[in-house]
């Protein structure tokens, strides 16, 4: 499988040393995220600053400013890490052994959903903008590009190494289906669906695409009705 944008999530980054300057500012920015993520997770974003994040990492203020460069660049760094490790997480998913290439599709999405809803940072997100409102929730979603073609990546990559059949187009397609929708899955789970049922419907979907007759294109999203 070729590497995704997140590949050191996903054990492909080599390991190499670092400079002491260099580990100390890794170092720093994990402290950082890692106090923001907890943060986020007790009170919800919208009640946290950049001020709070610094002093229990114990940085300056000026710091982390100076890494991330702003509330907004802490946000994306924050979503996109915990994207990097959920999706280590699918890629391994994606690869254990099943009685079809669908079944494991199907297993994958199950993790997905299941890890998400264990995922305290997800659920704090979820849980905000079920209330209300939540800063943190565009990330994940509007301006979540970054984690969504990382995600369709490593999807698609999959795709085409079991349904080689299928052209480029369609496997693109699916992988964006299967993307967008467990997304949306996530952040709006449909009401008396269990998880394994949410995962089945999104395989299925994505088993549509591939499968359409020919002379059956995709309805036009932009047509009115």
């Amino acid at each position: 499988m070729e590497d995704t944008p997140f590949a050191a999530a996903t054990g492909h980054a080599p390991a190499v040393a670092l400079p002491p300057r260099e580990a100390w500012r890794r170092k720093m920015r994990d402290d950082v995220l890692d106090a923001a993520r907890a943060m986020a997770a007790e009170k919800g974003w919208d009640a946290v600053s950049l001020s709070q994040v610094a002093a229990r990492a114990e940085v300056s203020r000026p710091t982390v400013y100076k890494e991330f460069g702003s509330r907004g660049g802490l946000s994306q760094a924050l979503v996109h890490r915990e994207a990097e490790r959920f999706l280590g997480g699918v890629d391994l998913a994606l690869r254990q052994p099943a009685p079809t290439p669908s079944d494991a599709l199907a297993s994958a999405v199950l993790h997905a959903l299941r890890e998400a809803r264990e995922n305290v940072l997800v659920a704090s997100v979820v849980a905000a903008a079920r209330n209300g409102t939540d800063s943190l929730l565009p990330y994940l979603t509007a301006r979540s590009e970054p984690v969504v073609t990382g995600a369709r990546h490593l999807v698609r990559s999959w795709c085409e190494i079991h349904y080689q059949e299928f052209d480029t187009e369609r496997t693109e397609q699916a992988a964006d289906v299967i993307v967008r929708l467990t997304l949306s899955h996530i952040v709006l789970p449909p009401l008396g669906h269990t998880l394994r049922e949410s995962a089945d419907l999104i395989t299925a979907a994505a088993m549509g695409v591939l499968t359409r007759p020919a002379d059956r294109p995709l309805p036009d999203a932009s047509s009115k009705h």
